[in-house]
């Protein structure tokens, strides 16, 4: 819900926050390994990246009646987001690097498991956005 220079970027109001973020896509986990060395083509993964920005909006608006209003994803360092960049996102900010896990156990609110915070470790992550 909170993460650094996001709202500033897609211009989000307070008042319907809520309903605005669930039409940004989380790109939560992006990794290409190549095979034998080698990639199939030149830019692969800024390919694969911009193909997923086309097939990702149709499938959304299929499954959920509402369009997507752009895409954000972290980047923990010491990565620098380069295919990111490639394709046209902009780095926005930094997150803080509280991490989250769930365990065993009745949560306070409407989660199941209890959510564990580790503020010992901070592991920042750069914060990209793009547009639609």
């Amino acid at each position: 819900m909170h993460i650094a220079g996001r709202d500033e970027f897609f211009r989000l109001q307070k008042d319907s926050k809520s309903s605005q973020i669930q039409r940004i896509v989380n790109n939560i986990f992006f990794h290409i390994q190549p095979l034998n060395d080698r990639y199939p083509l030149r830019n692969f993964a800024q390919n694969v990246l911009a193909r997923f920005r086309e097939q990702i909006a149709i499938d959304w608006n299929k499954k959920y009646k509402e369009s997507i209003i752009g895409f954000e994803t972290l980047v923990e360092l010491p990565r620098t987001g380069e295919v990111y960049k490639r394709d046209g996102w902009t780095e926005v900010g930094q997150t803080i690097g509280y991490t989250c896990k769930r365990v065993a156990g009745k949560g306070t609110d409407s989660w199941t498991g209890k959510r564990v915070w580790n503020t010992t470790e901070l592991r920042p992550k750069r914060v990209f956005c793009r547009n639609l």
